[in-house]
């Protein structure tokens, strides 16, 4: 049971894409901010990541109990390949929220991981994920009071850029991370990497 006064943390975790990666979102991401970005708060292109999931604010000891958790889950799976495909939003491109590009390679792999992590959260009592994992790189979202044109115009951009042909990488790390909310947007920082494979 938790106390109010409880100090708590901003936490999620996650795959962190490598440098070269967020290089060349950081390109896409200026094409596609001189036709939409007035409508469009960007993510930090720091703070680009695959969400394996994320709690929201919880307790500290919590967060102590993951970094104890995550080194096992992540130790049982063998590195993987991703790499970063094609544009997309949610819930669709035709009244699009959320501006992400799309993940290949093997994404089995990364989805029995993100189970595994889900199961590892639950037994911590945290609330299990409910929404089917789609994995993906979240790059802005629609600001609230955009109008329906202007929303049907940001899905065509959407949908007309081609993103370059970006060379996958081994995702090798489970990151255990923690967001400070400032009034330029989230900043993410590392808690505790996990060793995917262990070391």
């Amino acid at each position: 049971m938790t106390t109010s006064g409880e100090k708590k943390v901003r936490s999620f975790i996650a795959i962190l894409v490598p440098s070269e990666g967020i290089e060349a979102l950081e390109q896409v991401v200026k094409i596609l901010d001189q036709e939409i970005g007035r409508h469009v708060r960007w993510v930090r292109p720091e703070g680009i990541h695959v969400t394996l999931r994320f709690m929201g604010d919880i307790p500290v000891a919590t967060v102590e109990q993951l970094l104890e958790a995550l080194p096992p889950v992540a130790a049982g799976f063998s590195p993987f390949e991703l790499a970063i495909s094609g544009l997309g939003a949610f819930p669709n491109l035709r009244r699009p929220r959320v501006l992400w590009a799309g993940l290949d390679g093997e994404l089995t792999a990364l989805s029995e991981l993100q189970l595994a992590v889900d199961e590892a959260v639950g037994k911590l009592g945290l609330p299990r994920e409910q929404r089917a994992f789609s994995p993906h790189l979240t790059l802005g979202r629609v600001r609230s009071d955009v109008a329906e044109g202007q929303l049907r115009k940001i899905g065509e951009v959407m949908s007309s850029i081609e993103i370059p042909s970006i060379p996958g990488w081994p995702a090798d790390t489970v990151s255990l991370m923690r967001t400070e909310l400032d009034p330029a947007g989230s900043r993410h920082y590392l808690v505790g990497p996990a060793p995917i494979g262990g070391k």
